[in-house]
This record gives structure tokens, C-alpha cells and sequence, in this order.
């Protein structure tokens, strides 16, 4: 599958980890109220996601309930992913 530039880049900490795992984000627009929303209700999640320099996607199932803090930000070329 060719990729689409992401939509977005997605940070998140998750329990028993010191540093934010930063995902490509792609054809969905995400929202701060969507996020808090999959925290709150403790819910897994199926999101496009991509690994910087890679020209495939694939789909990350995120259980919400282990993440303890996510913010969004634009994407940008020059900020790069984790994953």
C-alpha cells in the first residue's frame, strides 16, 4: 500500500514508560476529544499509522487503556516518528 502524507503526529505515554512513543498518523483526523474519549471509556483503537522513512502503512491497535497522556501536533517533515 503507498502511503498518503499523515494527517497528524500522535504522542502518547503509556504506563511503565519514561519516554512519548510519536506515531504517524494517517487518514484520520484525530481530536483532543476523541482522545479523551478512548482514554476515558478504556477502549482499543485501530489507527493508520506509518514509521518515519517507510513507504507502507499498517494498522497499530492501541489499547487506550494503558495510555496515561496524548497530545496531537501537525505533521511536519522535519519532526520525525518512534515507531
Amino acid at each position: 500500500m503507498t502511503i498518503e502524507h499523515p494527517t497528524c503526529l500522535l504522542y502518547l505515554l503509556t504506563v511503565g514508560r519514561d519516554k512519548e512513543l510519536v506515531l504517524r498518523v494517517h487518514g484520520t483526523e484525530l481530536s483532543i476529544e476523541q482522545l479523551n474519549a478512548w482514554m476515558t471509556e478504556e477502549t482499543v483503537h485501530p489507527l493508520t499509522v506509518s514509521r518515519f522513512g517507510d513507504e507502507q502503512t499498517s494498522t497499530l491497535l492501541l489499547n487506550f487503556r494503558h495510555v496515561v497522556g496524548a497530545r496531537l501536533a501537525p505533521y511536519s517533515e522535519t519532526r520525525t516518528g518512534s515507531f
